[in-house]
Parts: C-alpha cells; sequence; structure tokens
C-alpha cells in the first residue's frame, strides 16, 4: 500500500508521523507525491510508525518533468 493510504488507515498526520519518525513533514509530502523514493532506514522508520512491515509499503518515483514542461 501506498504511503498515505497507509497513514490515512491509522488517522495519521504527516505532523504525527515526524513526531514519531523524525522525518520531516515536507520529505513525507515528497515521498508520499513520488518525488523522493527513500533509503532502507526512512523506510523502515515509517513502516514502524505505521505498525506494517517495510515490504507492505509502496513508493514509486515520477518520472521527472522535461523542461519544456512534460508534454513530449
Amino acid at each position: 500500500m501506498k504511503l498515505d493510504e497507509a497513514r490515512f488507515r491509522k488517522r495519521m498526520t504527516q505532523a504525527d508521523l515526524f513526531l514519531l519518525t523524525g522525518i520531516s513533514t515536507s520529505k513525507i509530502s515528497l515521498i508520499e507525491n513520488g518525488y523522493l523514493v527513500p533509503g532502507e532506514k526512512d523506510r523502515e522508520a515509517l513502516a514502524s510508525a505505521l505498525g506494517v512491515s517495510a515490504a507492505e509499503l509502496e513508493f514509486e518515483k515520477r518520472s521527472p518533468l522535461k523542461a519544456n514542461g512534460g508534454t513530449q
């Protein structure tokens, strides 16, 4: 499951995750929106805070936008 889905199921905010993991809310937002894939340490911290295994969390990396706005 995606990080934001797991967070919503636990009725947690990004701020709640920050307090439990020390991962900034801006970094959590980047991860949830696919702009950043967390390293192993952050994956484990997020999974532990959410009460799931790291293998259950899915992290999808968005393709970077091209200079012309990504239309080609």
